[in-house]
């Protein structure tokens, strides 16, 4: 259906009108009024622009000055957010249309996906020509850092170059909280529910050329127009990479789908003839998208040839065996290099042809600066793995995580090469516990990919690798 002009500014908006924002101030319980739980994540996000909240059995709301309907607000506002019940929703989009507003998202629930199409129907009657509409259902325009938008109390207010459409409001938030625990950040996160009007390719195409996005995900149950997509998909993705992760993909996923937003999901086979035939990088759920945007932000890998460094002896099978099984390439080191190693690296408990099972030299950095330096160098190497047990790095000294990140993050400046880690942890020990989910914010802004598992880690690469290599196709 397209959007109409004028969507822009929802995305940057001078005001915003919150109909349905309740007058009771105190929304210290977990379930607060959705209105007012907007009207105070706004404010406390730091919101620069005018908040017009809407409700005619109140004067004022939070102290700000509270609006019989929007046709009484002093100005037209560029975003308006729905929160009243169902039945009452035309009325609503009745009011904006003669106001003159252009972009309405509707947080209601209770249309076609709880069994009342008709209802949907008839909202889709009113709004369509005329109203840039998101929703039914959905959290809408939710997360917008660079405007100072939140729907949502606690989220970071530093932006990044990653957009995130969803159909589900529930996992818009999740993948939020999720991944800046990983240093991910986000320029967008749009939820569009129902989809009544504004589905996922008319977002794409919003985002396309987006000069704050650089890397797409979307989550997406179904869609009407799945030629539109397929199309904005081929396209986008030569220009910016786009991670979809399909939900609805067995029977049971349909089932909820249709429960959830009201979508029909589609044949999974036509979805994998999608994914090969428009370049898009599929995901199966919020860790993988995670672990893909991780991979992506790593200095571009020109092969798939990994180097895997580990601090434990069975552990080098393990690697290697999970490289190996997804599509990564684990070869031995040069006959030079592993001349060179044995120099200073003794025979026994070690390994140096790839896998490198070199725990001792972890212990002396004079030692890893050399190892690293000679695997860097190897012609038969296009990526370095780490795959650490932080338990036996901190079993002498935990002073030794800090010493190792530290020369870790100086490496990372001087090599081109991409560089992967994995954290273990499996002792349970409160200090490395806390370490890991440090190192995990903290390693990925010196371009250091941090995974929770060598197999998310070498999944992710891989996939990655293929998105560049099918980049190259004509």
């Amino acid at each position: 259906m397209g959007i109409l002009p004028g969507f822009e500014k929802a995305l940057k908006p001078k005001s915003i009108a919150i109909v349905g924002a309740s007058a009771k101030d105190d929304i210290s319980s977990y379930i607060a009024p959705a209105g007012l739980s907007f009207l105070k994540s706004l404010m406390d996000f730091g919101y620069e622009g005018k908040i017009y909240p809407v409700n005619p059995g109140a004067k004022e709301i939070m102290g700000i000055p509270s609006y019989n309907s929007l046709l009484s607000l002093p100005e037209i506002p560029d975003l308006v957010i729905i929160s009243v019940p169902a039945d009452k929703v035309k009325d609503v989009l009745h009011d904006a249309i003669g106001k003159g507003v252009k972009n309405v998202q509707i947080y209601t629930a209770g249309f076609k996906e709880a069994g009342y199409p008709e209802l949907e129907e008839e909202i889709k009657d009113i709004a369509l020509g005329k109203l840039n509409l998101l929703g039914p259902n959905c959290m809408g325009i939710c997360y917008v850092p660079s405007s100072k938008i939140s729907l949502w109390p606690g989220l970071v207010k530093e932006a990044g170059r990653v957009a995130f459409i969803t159909q589900s409001g529930g996992h818009a938030l999740q993948f939020i909280e999720y991944a800046q625990g990983m240093g991910i950040r986000f320029s967008k996160v749009i939820s569009y529910g129902n989809a009544t009007i504004i589905e996922a390719p008319d977002l794409l195409e919003v985002l396309e050329d987006d000069e704050e996005t650089d890397v797409i995900c979307l989550y997406i149950e179904g869609v009407r127009d799945g030629r539109k997509l397929f199309e904005v998909s081929r396209r986008l993705s030569r220009k910016k990479p786009l991670i979809v992760w399909k939900g609805g993909s067995t029977e049971y996923g349909k089932r909820a789908a249709f429960s959830h937003t009201g979508s029909l999901a589609g044949e999974d086979r036509v979805w994998d003839a999608f994914f090969k035939q428009t370049g898009v990088i599929r995901a199966y759920g919020i860790d993988e998208l995670a672990d893909i945007l991780i991979a992506l932000d790593l200095p571009r890998m020109r092969g798939r040839r990994v180097g895997i460094i580990l601090n434990g002896g069975g552990y080098s099978v393990l690697a290697a065996d999970i490289c190996g099984r997804e599509g990564l390439e684990v070869p031995a080191l040069t006959d030079e290099t592993q001349r060179r190693l044995r120099e200073f690296i003794p025979p026994a408990g070690t390994s140096i042809k790839n896998p490198l099972d070199v725990e001792t030299v972890f212990r002396k950095p004079e030692l890893l600066e050399k190892t690293l330096a000679l695997v860097e160098d190897d012609p038969n190497i296009d990526i370095i793995f780490f795959a650490l047990h932080l338990d036996l790095l901190a079993e002498r000294r935990k002073e030794q995580i800090d010493e190792f990140s530290e020369f870790l993050k100086d490496f990372a400046k001087r090599t081109e090469k991409p560089i992967a880690i994995t954290l273990d942890t499996w002792g349970g020990n409160p200090y490395v516990v806390s370490r890991r989910a440090s190192l995990s914010r903290e390693l990925p802004s010196y371009k250091i990919g941090v995974f929770r598992s060598i197999g998310r880690g070498a999944r992710a690469i891989a996939r990655v690798i293929e998105y560049y290599e099918r980049l190259t196709l004509p």
